[in-house]
């Protein structure tokens, strides 16, 4: 193979190896009219705690920014795997306490969105919205372990998953983004 060849190949490899919901920082909804200002790639929580045979150990978070004729208002997308039946309006953690969250009833299209912000990881992943303040997005961005509660109608306790470290500190970045 010659080295045209080998570079070639190697970059259609890496264009393979994308995560799920990565999505790029700022985007005009071609719809809607609405900006909308992202995460490069979702937080990906590991299970730390599930019930049954579930396969699917990742659940994702990510804030994001709409700015419809310069009235800006911040949302947070939970995405967890759905394996069979409806799951609960999960509980997310700032480190040890509970955030408050106010779950979005309407439309994608009352957030200003023709389609959802971040691609779903599988089609299998339950998706929701909440309204967000500057603060809840403050005690993300600082936070050493961000965590999600979901659980089924069916299960005795909640899946637990978690981020920590380094994945967790990927919101600081967003929130520096979008308050300069």
């Amino acid at each position: 193979m010659t080295v045209v060849g080998s570079i070639v190949f190697l970059a259609t490899l890496a264009g393979c190896a994308t995560a799920p919901g990565e999505a790029e920082g700022e985007r005009l909804d071609p719809t809607t009219g609405t900006t909308v200002t992202l995460m490069p790639r979702p937080v990906e929580l590991v299970a730390e705690k599930v019930q049954g045979t579930r396969t699917d150990p990742f659940a994702y978070i990510a804030p994001f920014e709409t700015n419809r004729m310069g009235s800006h208002e911040l949302y947070l997308w939970v995405s967890a795997p759905q394996a069979a039946g409806a799951l609960s309006v999960p509980q997310v953690y700032c480190g040890n306490d509970v955030v408050p969250l106010d779950k979005f009833e309407g439309t994608l299209g009352e957030i200003g969105l023709s389609s959802p912000p971040y691609k779903a990881p599988a089609p299998w992943s339950a998706q929701w919205y909440f309204k967000v303040s500057g603060e809840v997005l403050d005690c993300l961005a600082t936070a050493a372990r961000i965590r999600i509660t979901t659980q089924a109608a069916d299960a005795p306790e909640p899946d637990s998953y978690t981020a920590a470290g380094q994945a967790a500190s990927a919101v600081n970045a967003f929130l520096t983004r979008v308050r300069t």
